[in-house]
């Protein structure tokens, strides 16, 4: 039961997407209020059940003064991570790392003054060194690390925050105009969101490769239609992401007379995603646009 609920708890998270400690807490404790001050959670890491929760920061010094060259190597797509100080492959955390026990979920942020960290996705131990010596003479474990879709995780690492964000918060909120007005949209003309009985399950869909934010089925339930909005991801990550969905829903949900098919929604123009899907005709892109008008009251 513990393994199924942090399996649930990695797919409530989003490669690309930005997490404070204190969010990603809420995460892994819903009714416990806000994060407790200090400890583990304030560190480089700490276990939660099977899952080993990672804050590290690259190409930038900790706000505890460490420097430890943490790095993303984008050749190879692989993380270079040290332990805290005076850490080794002999102690229990790192021998369950290293055994498999314990699953990675990093989060990297490449401004120690900045709380939000972007979200990578977990990762596999591909090699690792002891006793590599630190500035201050102490020496710690030194770790390479493979993820899948690493380098659409990270996307652009120099487009921080509040860049990213602006743009995903419009968008949170354009996923509710959809929902509230879907009736009077294009797309509500041919489909509607999917329910089962009097609840609406077609938003923030569940999959085991993360929440598909709106799922519809066609009302001849001929089809599925898994809708994305970009929401700050990079083009790469959001094709990818969607098509992973697309996927889950051919093999887990729909039946094998039901087609499925994906749309992606964005605010701005976007020259990679329409490279992409010029040769993946079962994704549609839409922008959309906002029409922001004052009147005065007479």
């Amino acid at each position: 039961m513990l393994k199924e609920a942090n399996i649930q708890i990695q797919n409530l998270l989003k490669p690309g997407s930005f997490y404070t400690r204190n969010d990603v807490w809420k995460k892994f404790h819903p009714n416990s209020g806000e994060k407790p001050k200090g400890g583990n959670w304030d560190t480089g890491y700490t276990t939660e059940g099977n899952n080993l929760i990672v804050f590290i920061n690259i190409d930038t010094a900790g706000r505890t003064g460490h420097d430890f060259a943490n790095e993303y190597n984008e050749n190879d797509e692989t993380i270079t991570w040290f332990g805290k100080p005076n850490t080794n492959s002999g102690q229990p955390t790192f021998k369950k790392l290293l055994n498999g026990e314990l699953k990675p979920l990093f989060f990297a942020r490449w401004d120690s003054s900045d709380p939000n960290f972007k979200y990578l996705g977990t990762a596999t131990v591909i090699d690792f060194i002891d006793n590599v010596k630190l500035d201050d003479g102490r020496t710690t474990i030194k770790l390479t690390l493979k993820s899948e879709n690493l380098s659409e995780a990270i996307g652009d690492a120099s487009i921080n925050y509040e860049e990213e964000t602006a743009t995903f918060a419009l968008e949170k909120h354009l996923e509710e105009f959809i929902i509230e007005n879907w009736s009077n949209t294009h797309i509500g003309q041919e489909y509607d969101i999917l329910r089962e009985g009097d609840d609406l399950i077609g938003q923030q869909y569940q999959t085991d490769t993360g929440p598909i934010d709106i799922l519809a089925i066609k009302k001849d339930s001929s089809e599925y239609l898994v809708i994305e909005l970009k929401k700050g991801r990079p083009s790469d990550s959001v094709v990818g992401q969607i098509q992973r969905y697309m996927g889950y829903i051919k093999e887990e949900v729909a039946n094998v007379n039901q087609n499925v098919n994906g749309v992606i929604i964005a605010l701005n123009d976007d020259l990679k995603i329409k490279r992409a899907l010029q040769i993946v005709p079962s994704i549609q892109f839409y922008r959309y646009e906002i029409k922001f008008e004052l009147k005065k009251n007479n």
